[in-house]
């Protein structure tokens, strides 16, 4: 994402954003103040002048770069996830794209660096999970093992999110039939917006799950059939095929439920069904994504190697296949980013983010996707996004529009 010299240089102080006094052009900033700061209020709007900020606080953490640059923007995610001081963001479009500059204080010299070398600087200063700058990766035995150890850590990670998406949903519903129990023949406790909640949170996680379905049977398992033996993909395509109808079946007693009168003993049934219906899915999806993960995931090794010999694919493109992996799943990297990144945790968050940092070739598109992310953070607790990510959903679910 970007090399300059990685020597570290001094310069006279200058105004966050503007050209440095010697003439040249200044680069994404990261300036941290090394005061202990509670680890809340994670950020603030952009308009905030920098001079107000230092008033109100001088530990905050700043991250100055061009609205554009990529490296900026993970610089400002990864802070979020890290959760180590309050954050201010200052675009600056006089910072060359693609050169990251971090200043730990006001009293340190600028580092000009790679976005991990940064990431590790950040790492250093704030110790704790997660860790935001990539582990160093075992040097691969083959081309082909690089490819398939990048592709099935993709898949693994999306499991994780939509399991834990299913698991909220769950959860959510389940306390809905407790409120609904507790009732009685009051006044349901069970609001109108809660149900209407519910229907946005599980129509975002199967869209998702949709998605990942079709990228795994369009790209993974015809080759994964064709380098094995037939029939190896039949037990999986065929899962994904009941799966369909359990879901559907979910989405249309949500529906039912915004049509009955809240607290009627028609809408406490519908819960209740849903709720068991909601466990089987649970249930079947586990174990079908546990299958996946032991069965066609070690295969994939394979597969890269008989693309390579058939002549499809290079020596050079070891990210081609994840690249081409992300691609296929249009909604889940746009308008869905934030919604699937919420179902991980903070550790495999900076996992996936490391993925389509290297993975995405198109930078407005990164940008994109790390700036919805952040927005959607700024305003969340630090304990949340640590410790439960449904939770974490759930939160950014009631406040957004």
């Amino acid at each position: 994402m970007g090399n300059c010299s990685p020597s570290p240089r001094r310069r006279r102080p200058t105004e966050p954003g503007s050209p440095p006094h010697d003439g040249t052009v200044s680069a994404p900033t990261v300036t941290v103040n090394s005061i202990s700061v509670s680890p809340h209020a994670l950020a603030r709007s952009p308009s905030v002048s920098a001079t107000a900020v230092d008033a109100e606080d001088g530990g905050v953490v700043r991250v100055y770069g061009s609205d554009g640059c990529p490296v900026a923007w993970r610089l400002r995610v990864s802070l979020l996830y890290k959760a180590a001081a309050p954050l201010h963001f200052t675009p600056s479009e006089a910072a060359p794209l693609g050169r990251p500059v971090l200043r730990l204080s006001a009293a340190d010299p600028e580092v000009c660096g790679t976005a991990d070398e940064l990431l590790r600087q950040v790492d250093a200063r704030f110790e704790g999970k997660p860790r935001v700058a990539p582990p160093e990766r075992p040097r691969a035995a083959s081309p082909a093992a690089a490819a398939a150890a990048e592709v099935a850590e993709l898949v693994r990670l999306q499991h994780r999110s939509a399991e834990r998406h299913l698991e909220g949903v769950a959860a959510k519903v389940a306390e809905m039939v407790k409120k609904g129990k507790k009732s009685g023949k009051g006044r349901s406790v069970v609001e109108a917006a809660e149900v209407r909640s519910l229907g946005k949170w599980y129509g975002d996680a199967m869209e998702v799950m949709l998605e990942h379905a079709r990228m795994e049977e369009t790209l993974i398992f015809p080759d994964i059939q064709r380098a094995s033996f037939p029939g190896v993909c039949d037990k999986v395509n065929e899962q994904h095929g009941r799966h369909l109808p359990m879901m559907n079946g979910i989405k249309e007693d949500i529906k039912t439920l915004l049509t009955l009168e809240l607290g009627s003993p028609l809408f406490h049934e519908v819960l209740v069904n849903l709720s068991v219906r909601l466990k089987a899915l649970q249930d079947h999806t586990k174990e079908h994504f546990k299958e996946e993960e032991s069965d066609m995931l070690p295969r994939l090794e394979g597969v890269r190697r008989m693309q390579r010999e058939e002549g499809k694919v290079s020596d050079k493109s070891n990210s081609a296949w994840a690249s081409e992996a992300l691609a296929t799943m249009e909604v889940t990297h746009s308008k869905l980013f934030p919604f699937f990144m919420t179902g991980l945790l903070p550790q495999e968050a900076m996992q996936y983010l490391d993925l389509i940092c290297r993975c995405t070739k198109n930078t407005r598109h990164l940008v994109s996707m790390l700036r919805s992310l952040a927005e959607r953070l700024e305003d969340a607790n630090p304990s949340i996004i640590h410790n439960n990510p449904t939770k974490l959903y759930e939160h950014l679910l009631v406040k957004s529009p």
